[in-house]
């Protein structure tokens, strides 16, 4: 038998007993076959043939066959009612063979459309959003392409992709996908939707896509449905949806079990877990009516774990074909790479950058020249973060429109805040820090939109199952923030921040933001005056970070007045990159002590004492450190670096050049460099405009640095598959037999 003639007739079949409450079955009858018989009663029954064919004799034949079958039942005073059904619509022609002899000849989707009218719903559906699928900036349907990729399946290592999860949902197991916020939940119910929908005639069920946010306090699953159906405004169409799904010929794909209700903030995980169960009431009766494929998506965190996510929404690893999913954090990178790729940007993803979909969602979002520019840019990182946190708030703002983006910033900012006086290093929120934070950023206690939005902020996590308590998920979210709060308090002068006493530091990700944001905004002059404002302010943690933050930057030199950072945890100190005066740290910890090219001198009045040095980088050993180092430990000490290494070696000047501009455009954070900040000198090696033309033709004609151009002129961005390349020339300089390398030695 033809497979899709088998298809076609199994489909038909299954309408027919959606429409008439009975099996729709193959019959003989007086020795004549019919492809589906439904026998209502003992006074009714219809008879269907079904055919491919397309052409007036089928139709006729067809016809003859069944006029002949109903004289017979009329004879017996049985109600006979006759269906041909084709794959096509039918011509005039057969439409008026059929309709002289009482029989309706009519296509599959007219067939359907009497069952259900899911060409309607379909077209409906795909026009609205999934879940959190959306643009950020328009609030519509994302509608970039999606890149395949694979969920892990109950902790097994096995794996599933969207087309298995369609298959299981065909065979009517009941799945669950868990992920973090921005991992691509909503778009994965999305892909799933637009498959079943172009197959559900295999699948004999239609998919129905709702997003549980929309139905907040819905008690029962005809509430959901009606809901539903409601606001695509087909009303008309619950009845028959109602009856589909307990005949299980409705898959369901139900997103955001974890935004139907407040994650509450009570006292008694009794009583939490008691009120979660509650609000997932109308899910779990939804699923118990239905008894066709499911897949529900939310977030890990809302539940202690899984057993009692299942329960509450009334499913159980004991039944056979219940899965619990789970998206995986990140891409991988060709995944990532086939993304940029598909929205149509020509930069590959950067080594900084979280591979997580919300990230690509975000570029997406964005105009094309200004992604490529971000991703590419020497500020690259934090205009990325910064695009990323502004994104966020819009988002949420988005889903509850009583609540304005600046307001999620500030509670986020708030958050962050009481993170850096936490001995954690994500924090640990007590629900009571989380309310407080939106009262001081509202002026009022949270009402039902504020305790929705507290309650899925989509950066915080619960720590541990028994408790309400919740932290970052993310150390870029925190690092950002961290960062972010600085700024503002120079900005702001906000003085009172001196007073604080911060127990977290900034990491190098958080202090390279800070850097970058001090003069991505001209802040430098704010930044020292905030400094001079109390050199011995009790929180010398962040007056640390801002003197760390200020000696990453080029520029004139520096005086801090007599600033003492005493007691501070500082992630980089780097005293090679501009002059410094008049200032002490004591009592601290540097994580890494910068010596390379260092430019204090006796003059500069710069001491570090008494602190914990866990590594120095430029020394041969410990013994070498400067005398202004007194009275401190030192853990590790790095060799004579290849900068020292380099400035001191015998090579030709095109070389010195060559990895002065590798080094730049290969090895210093964030993406490309613009051609103003190449044409330098380096490695002891004076500038030679010539020279390093000649060089940077040669990088770009032989693939390894690609040219590109802005509003402010040429931009070389590297080819990161080259960078272990360029690293091996680097390391053995000299010995070094590399094509490229010796070609530059004879370059004049």
């Amino acid at each position: 038998m033809d497979k899709s003639w088998r298809n076609l007739e199994q489909y038909v079949r299954h309408l027919g007993q959606i429409l008439w409450h009975k099996p729709l079955l193959p019959e003989r009858i007086d020795g004549v076959n019919f492809d589906g018989v439904a026998r209502l009663s003992d006074e009714e029954i219809v008879l269907v043939e079904i055919t491919e064919e397309h052409n007036l004799e089928k139709v006729r034949a067809d016809t003859a066959k069944i006029a002949a079958v109903k004289m017979q039942f009329a004879a017996q005073s049985i109600v006979a009612r006759a269906f041909i059904v084709l794959k096509e619509e039918p011509t005039p022609g057969m439409l008026d063979i059929g309709k002289a002899n009482k029989i309706h000849v009519l296509s599959v989707r007219s067939f359907a459309q009497q069952a259900f009218d899911f060409n309607a719903y379909e077209s409906l559906r795909s026009a609205s959003p999934f879940g959190s699928a959306i643009d950020p900036a328009t609030g519509q349907s994302d509608s970039n392409t999606y890149i395949p990729v694979t969920y892990l399946v109950n902790d097994s290592g096995k794996t599933f992709g969207v087309r298995d999860i369609c298959d299981n949902l065909s065979r009517r197991n009941r799945l669950v996908l868990l992920g973090e916020y921005g991992t691509g939940k909503s778009r994965c119910v999305r892909e799933v939707f637009q498959i079943i929908s172009k197959e559900f005639k295999s699948a004999s069920a239609y998919p129905l896509a709702i997003n549980l946010r929309e139905h907040w306090g819905a008690l029962s699953g005809v509430e959901i449905i009606a809901g539903h159906f409601q606001r695509l405004g087909l009303s008309g169409s619950v009845d028959r949806a109602m009856q589909l799904l307990k005949a299980g010929s409705i898959l369901l794909l139900l997103d955001g079990f974890d935004e139907v209700g407040t994650q509450t903030f009570g006292n008694s995980e009794d009583r939490r877990a008691s009120i979660r169960k509650q609000a997932l009431s109308g899910v779990r009766d939804l699923l118990e009516i239905s008894t066709g494929g499911v897949l529900v998506t939310g977030r890990p965190h809302y539940f202690e774990d899984n057993k009692e996510l299942l329960e509450a929404i009334g499913l159980s690893f004991r039944t056979d074909g219940t899965s619990v999913l789970k998206c995986r954090d990140e891409f991988e990178e060709p995944e990532a790479n086939a993304y940029l790729t598909a929205l149509g940007l020509k930069a590959r993803a950067p080594k900084w950058l979280p591979k997580k979909p919300l990230m690509f969602q975000i570029l997406a979002s964005m105009d094309r020249s200004d992604a490529e520019e971000i991703l590419q840019s020497q500020s690259g990182e934090v205009g990325f973060w910064g695009q990323f946190i502004d994104t966020v708030c819009t988002r949420e703002a988005k889903m509850h429109t009583s609540i304005e983006a600046a307001t999620v910033r500030s509670v986020l900012g708030l958050l962050a805040r009481f993170t850096r006086t936490s001995s954690q290093n994500l924090g640990r929120l007590t629900p009571k820090d989380i309310n407080r934070a939106y009262e001081l950023a509202t002026g009022y206690a949270p009402d039902q939109a504020g305790q929705l939005m507290l309650s899925r902020l989509c950066t915080l996590g619960r720590i541990e199952p028994e408790s309400p308590d919740r932290q970052f998920v993310d150390p870029y979210i925190v690092q950002l923030l961290f960062a972010d709060c600085v700024v503002d308090d120079i900005s702001s002068k906000n003085h009172e921040v001196l007073g604080e006493a911060y127990s977290q530091a900034l990491q190098p990700l958080g202090l390279y933001f800070l850097a970058q944001w001090i003069e991505l905004y001209d802040f430098e002059s704010d930044a020292l005056s905030f400094v001079h404002r109390d050199g011995a302010a009790q929180n010398s943690q962040v007056l640390g970070e801002i003197v760390a933050a200020l000696l990453l930057l080029d520029g004139e030199p520096l005086d801090f007045s007599g600033t003492k950072i005493v007691g501070a945890e500082i992630c980089i100190l780097a005293l090679g990159f501009r002059k410094i005066y008049n200032v002490e740290f004591s009592d601290g910890i540097i994580d890494l002590l910068s010596l390379e090219n260092c430019v204090v001198e006796d003059k500069s009045n710069v001491s570090v004492k008494r602190t914990e040095i866990l590594r120095a980088s430029g020394l041969s050993s410990a013994a070498s450190l400067p005398e202004w180092v007194e009275g401190c430990k030192l853990y590790a000490a790095d060799s004579v670096s290849n900068a020292a290494r380099i400035k001191a070696s015998p090579l030709p000047p095109a070389q010195k050049l060559f990895l002065s501009i590798v080094h730049k455009v290969f090895f210093q954070r964030g993406g490309g460099r613009k051609e103003n900040s190449l044409y330098k000198g380096g490695f002891g090696q004076n500038f030679d405009k010539k020279l390093i033309d000649k060089i940077l033709t040669m990088l770009v004609s032989q693939g390894l640095v690609e040219k590109s151009k802005d509003s402010s002129g040429s931009i070389y961005n590297p080819r990161r598959e080259y960078t272990a390349r360029m690293k091996a020339i680097r390391d053995q300089l000299s010995l070094s037999k590399d094509p490229l390398w010796l070609q530059l030695e004879s370059l004049t």
